[in-house]
């Protein structure tokens, strides 16, 4: 038997910062200046700064480190502002804000020991307890304190910069979202007397043209990152001939609608690159390039190296693109073939993607041919599932869209809403087919029921692939990671299928309510069709990957109503919303 060698993976992670992969032969096409990390994600807060996971970065490729998180719920009391690190009087607490930055100062200096362009990363204007005031009365009065048309307000910044470089002298660059990480802007339609009536693209570029100054005047060769995440792409474009050209440059969701692994690169971010580059600001594109991700969070062990190298290649072939960067987060020196596909490419991004997946499939010795197919059929289910349909089937696992495995039956409805945000209120549409609370037409829920139906065959079948590699792989870490991608797709394809069966009765539902409603008998037909898929629900339900936590009735409980009076089921639940 061609055994499974662990110090392949070790070999294979050590050659890429010589020389890609060993049996690489093509001349080094590299677009990316900036090779942007992040250790540890919001799955899995492993901030470890050392030398293992310093050095597994550095073998990867990568040459610039952001030394914090960065994420909305704060894992590990990350920080997301720069009140959070440099106190202020009135918000939050000292003695906080001093451990947070006694945090990023230790981890500046290991990354510059390392060799690495270091990052610190900040919402403002700081806006607090964001997502606990989004209602219009609330945005207001918040942005209305905070609005950067105030003198004080910007003096802060500028002050706070200046602070923060004096405090971190190992730091080189800063990225800012003016919007999210607890940071918003005043709305020129809502109801705060400094900011009505002036447009968001009259008064961010004097913003970030302050805060650039601030930081080129005390770090000459840093650079000042904005994520115009939350405006929309007119606006976008709009703020572009005023931004500075100078110690400046902007970092990019891969779409105007979020990161999202595989549907890298729309017309806007093509479009953006190119407005960028005519003023010679540099442009750095943000993926996923890690097996923990947004999308699949908490579950951190789903591998698709193909969807992985297909980010890469769309960012990297796009004209003038000057980086890419990790979005979520990493755990460098742990197995991960999302990760080493990532090296790979960020190495040579003219390897073959067929040559690299079975460069990293070798370790998996006689079994190397089963892993590679699974791989192949995650991402596939991952690349069919419905991402676009709605923002919220994000943290898939976790209640998506008001779906849980032990689904509702009151009503049927997928949630679309998110955040009163410009973009969402405009050009989020053109990649999520619902953005707002609405009534949904039964297609929408067929579109979604059949998708999930495609995800789920890959899904399994991938598992099962794993299955049979499993029979020849003894050896770590290989058999822990395909112990770990079995039980993370497994409560995956439940959650998939969960969202099938609602959708699917859902319409059937609706169907049969019509029968009734006309008052003729509902055909057997459809009953038939009813039951067949509530026989698809009940089996999912007693998986047990997942807990009714909603205390919602059990499938195979409402099935049993149905049968004593279908026309009177039909009549009471899963009414469109």
């Amino acid at each position: 038997m061609n055994k499974p060698r662990p110090w392949l993976y070790w070999a294979v992670l050590s050659v890429l910062c010589l020389l890609g992969v060993s049996c690489c032969k093509q001349q080094q096409k590299d677009p990316f200046r900036y090779k942007v990390a992040i250790i540890g994600n919001p799955s899995n807060p492993d901030i470890r700064y050392d030398e293992s996971q310093m050095q597994a970065l550095k073998n990867l490729g990568y040459n610039t480190l952001q030394l914090n998180i960065a994420w909305g719920a704060r894992p590990a009391d990350e920080p997301l502002n720069l009140e959070d690190i440099l106190y202020v009087d009135g918000i939050g607490s000292r003695e906080k804000a001093d451990q947070r930055l006694q945090a990023i100062k230790e981890r500046a200096r290991i990354a510059k020991k390392w060799g690495f362009r270091t990052l610190f990363h900040f919402g403002a204007p700081r806006v607090d307890s964001l997502y606990k005031i989004l209602t219009p009365d609330l945005i207001d009065i918040a942005t209305e304190k905070n609005s950067i048309q105030k003198k004080e307000i910007v003096d802060k910044y500028v002050s706070l910069l200046k602070r923060l470089k004096q405090e971190v002298p190992e730091l080189d660059d800063i990225e800012v979202y003016t919007f999210d990480q607890d940071a918003w802007v005043a709305n020129e339609f809502g109801n705060g007397p400094t900011d009505r009536d002036i447009p968001l693209h009259e008064r961010i570029p004097a913003f970030l043209q302050a805060l650039t100054g601030a930081w080129a005047e005390v770090s000459p060769d840093g650079m000042v990152w904005w994520e115009p995440w939350e405006i929309s792409a007119g606006q976008i474009y709009a703020c572009i001939p005023s931004l500075p050209t100078r110690n400046f440059g902007m970092f990019l969701h891969s779409n105007i609608a979020e990161v999202q692994l595989s549907r890298p690169v729309d017309v806007w971010f093509k479009n953006t690159v190119q407005l960028c580059a005519e003023r010679g600001i540099p442009v750095v594109g943000e993926i996923f390039m890690a097996s923990a991700n947004e999308e699949l969070q908490p579950l951190t062990h789903i591998a698709a190296p193909r969807l992985v190298a297909e980010e890469l290649d769309a960012v990297g072939n796009v004209p003038n693109i000057q980086g890419v960067k990790e979005y979520f987060g990493l755990t460098p020196d742990r197995y991960d073939p999302n990760q080493l596909m990532a090296g790979i490419k960020l190495h040579d991004l003219a390897v073959p993607n067929e040559q690299a997946l079975a460069e990293l499939a070798e370790p998996f010795g006689t079994a190397a041919a089963d892993v590679l197919s699974a791989w192949e059929a995650s991402a596939t289910g991952l690349a069919v599932f419905p991402w676009d349909a709605t923002w919220r089937f994000r943290l898939l696992t976790e209640n998506p869209a008001g779906i849980e495995v032990y689904h509702r039956w009151d009503i049927a409805h997928i949630e679309g809403a998110v955040a009163p945000s410009p973009s969402w209120k405009s050009t989020r549409r053109s990649l999520f087919m619902t953005t707002e609370s609405e009534s949904l037409d039964p297609w929408f829920f067929e579109d979604i029921e059949l998708r999930c139906e495609t995800s789920s065959e890959k899904l399994l079948a991938a598992a099962d692939l794993y299955r049979k590699a499993q029979q020849q792989v003894n050896d770590e870490p290989y058999a822990a990671y395909l112990a770990e991608n079995i039980k993370d797709i497994e409560v995956l394809e439940q959650m998939i299928t969960a969202i099938r069966c609602y959708c699917r009765e859902a319409n059937l539902v609706h169907l049969m309510r019509k029968h009734v409603v006309e008052g003729n008998p509902i055909p057997q037909a459809l009953i038939d069709r009813f039951e067949a898929i509530m026989q698809v629900d009940i089996a999912n339900q007693a998986k047990g990957f997942a807990e009714n936590r909603s205390g919602n009735t059990p499938a195979a409980e409402m099935l049993k109503l149905f049968r004593k009076d279908p026309a009177g089921w039909v009549t009471a639940y899963l009414h469109y919303r």
